[in-house]
């Protein structure tokens, strides 16, 4: 992926998100874990899709959920790590967006570590963020999670990675901002914390951004 950076300044809940988001070496250890889990089961190393398929399942489940815990605002620092910050610098629904964002990216960050283990740090950081912010931009727009959504975000995420990625990035996190504003304004819901995604919302959405995002990374994608 071409990095070269743009001019478009990172937004706000850009610079939050990537301060608090998993790094690919703490993605490294976590899947190791699993890795290690599926070895000491199946007394082999996971090398196959299906496995690699079977450990990126983990993963999507353990993110779907703390990303449900963390829409019903019962998140506290000890439970999801930067939940501080972003409450800190952001404020009200911002947060909301901003800690979806950096559990789906962390989710990434590790599905990154199941299929592509041999990228540099950097490659796995881009990657993964813009197989975040793609795949939630689309499913924040296309409003579900169907079958034919799905299909159309994974083209659409295979499409951005052919960009320069540091910029696709700054471009998909005012898409996925612009777009959860709007939503936001439609629900007149207040700007408090916990109250623009619930929990359900958050579980399918991570969900769905992980199917999508597995399917890339498996060129799984028609």
């Amino acid at each position: 992926m071409n990095d070269a950076g743009g001019e478009l300044e990172p937004s706000p809940i850009q610079k939050v998100v990537e301060a608090i988001a998993i790094t690919p070496e703490a993605a490294t250890k976590l899947v190791g874990g699993y890795r290690a889990t599926f070895e000491a089961k199946f007394k082999r190393e996971p090398e196959s899709l299906e496995d690699k398929r079977r450990i990126a399942a983990k993963v999507i489940s353990r993110y779907s959920k703390l990303s449900a815990a963390s829409g019903v605002v019962t998140a506290a620092p000890s439970v999801i790590p930067g939940v501080g910050t972003a409450v800190a610098v952001l404020g009200g629904g911002a947060t909301d967006l901003a800690m979806a964002l950096k559990l789906q990216i962390d989710m990434c960050m590790c599905l990154v570590e199941v299929y592509e283990a041999e990228l540099s740090s950097e490659d796995k950081k881009h990657l993964a963020f813009v197989l975040a912010l793609a795949g939630s931009a689309e499913q924040l727009a296309a409003n579900g999670g169907k079958a034919a959504v799905q299909k159309i975000a994974q083209k659409l995420v295979f499409q951005y990675l052919r960009g320069p990625a540091l910029v696709t990035i700054k471009q998909l996190f005012k898409r996925v901002s612009i777009t959860f504003t709007q939503k936001a304004m439609a629900k007149a819901v207040p700007a408090g914390v916990g109250v623009v995604f619930s929990g359900s919302t958050n579980y399918v959405l991570t969900t769905v951004v992980g199917k999508v995002a597995v399917a890339v990374l498996a060129k799984d994608v028609e």
